[in-house]
């Protein structure tokens, strides 16, 4: 499953390489893009479930994330 989150930036002080490492602990994720400019986080995933678990992990660093985009 192909998805893009869009985040809000709440305490967030780090860099695209923070939040790489963050979801690259999850071992169902592969991170496809990250652009914090337009704050948006582009991911493939294997099941519904590891949404929560990414939510999880970026809601840790001071990410909130919106609902989520199914990609295309």
């Amino acid at each position: 499953m192909k998805a893009t989150l869009q985040i809000a930036n709440q305490n967030f002080k780090g860099s695209q390489e923070v939040i790489n490492r963050c979801l690259n602990r999850i071992m169902e994720v592969r991170v496809l893009e990250i652009n914090l400019k337009e704050q948006i986080i582009a991911v493939d995933y294997a099941k519904p479930s590891v949404y929560e678990r990414i939510k999880n992990e970026l809601n840790s660093l001071g990410l909130a994330v919106g609902e989520l985009e199914p990609l295309k």
